[in-house]
């Protein structure tokens, strides 16, 4: 599966990479937006994408929005990745197909990694 990994936090998308290649995925990194959105308008498509709210120069869940508004996103898996548990009172999140809390445990970050390679793409 092709995974993207969006957070400015290099630590975080560094080990959830690791553990990610470990498992036979195609892993890109970017720790900004403007990071995703080119390595998003490139050939081929990511299967799932982790989003980070707070990144530094558009928030995730506008990214998310952006990415929404493609055809070739719209129905793909992404779930925002954030260590503030209140991001549903500040944003509309039913853009995204789930939310992830920082810290990661590794056995809801390899239970979504098994689960996004068997499901279809979001209607």
């Amino acid at each position: 599966m092709k995974l993207l990994l969006v957070d400015d936090y290099s630590a975080t998308t560094d080990l959830l990479a690791e553990i990610a290649r470990s498992r036979g995925h195609q892993v890109t990194l970017a720790c900004n937006a403007s990071e995703a959105l080119v390595a998003t308008s490139g050939e081929g498509v990511f299967e799932l994408i982790l989003l980070d709210i707070g990144l530094p120069d558009i928030n995730g869940h506008e990214l998310c929005m952006r990415l929404r508004a493609s055809e070739k996103y719209a129905s793909r898996s992404i779930f925002s990745l954030t260590a503030h548990d209140d991001v549903d009172e500040r944003f509309d999140m039913s853009c995204f197909d789930g939310q992830l809390l920082k810290p990661l445990s590794l056995n809801d970050f390899e239970s979504l990694l098994a689960s996004s390679g068997r499901t279809q793409p979001r209607s």
